[in-house]
């Protein structure tokens, strides 16, 4: 969807992507309300936002990390392919502290929750536009200090680094209590591919069974505060 109408040369032109009409309809609010930007088209899946993004051209995007069939990440890792420059701001009702920086790495400039408030989103923003990088300053003092106490060179990473964007969120789903089965309709797989992406869980992180693979799975959700309804609103 485009309104000609909403997009005047003096202001930023801004792509919104999300799969709740009602949360489009409220950013959409926001973002024509002011003065320097403008809402040039919405979409609600990752083929729509590439189509939009392809037409429109948009000075940003603005899009959730939980979509129908394709993920939030692998839809930044298209566009950021597609329209190399393009300016990526995520919002989301994933912890920031699990899932910013693989937004970053994927080619996301600015990371915010979606319980911020109105402020906090438009001044990511408007950091983003100017050509910054926005995460709170929670997680940018956490980076931080990550990087002023670095590892000793040779040390161990954590198991969950070692997982792809495409695992990790195929072991969050199992711990959500996700079959094999339901994960291959959500994330639009075959059940194989879900099966191959287990088994390369369960090589990375040392499980001997699937069951193990699932027990550790549950109880890494529980530890990080994960509920079944934000992986699905997310």
């Amino acid at each position: 969807m485009s309104d000609s109408t909403f997009q005047p040369t003096s202001k930023f032109r801004v792509l919104l992507v999300d799969d709740h009409p009602v949360v489009l309809g409220g950013y959409r609010l926001i973002f024509d309300a002011q003065p320097d930007l403008a809402v040039c088209a919405v979409a609600g899946d990752a083929p729509a936002a590439i189509t939009a993004a392809e037409r429109e051209k948009p000075d940003l995007v603005v899009t959730d990390l939980t979509l129908p069939g394709r993920s939030g990440l692998d839809l930044i890792k298209d566009l950021v392919a597609l329209l190399p420059g393009l300016k990526i701001l995520v919002i989301s009702m994933h912890d920031e502290q699990l899932w910013a920086e693989r937004a970053l790495k994927a080619g996301a400039k600015g990371y915010v929750m979606k319980e911020s408030d109105n402020a906090t989103m438009l001044a990511a923003v408007r950091q983003i536009l100017g050509g910054g990088i926005y995460v709170s300053p929670a997680l940018a003092a956490r980076v931080f200090s990550a990087f002023a106490s670095s590892r000793p060179r040779g040390s161990t990473e954590s198991p969950i680094q070692k997982l792809s964007d495409r695992e990790f969120e195929i072991f969050r789903l199992f711990g959500l209590g996700k079959t094999a089965k339901e994960i291959a309709v959500q994330l639009n797989l075959s059940p194989k591919t879900v099966s191959v992406h287990r088994d390369h869980i369960k090589e990375k992180m040392s499980y001997e069974t699937s069951a193990e693979m699932i027990r550790q799975a549950v109880r890494w959700v529980e530890t990080h505060q994960l509920s079944s309804s934000a992986g699905e609103q997310g």
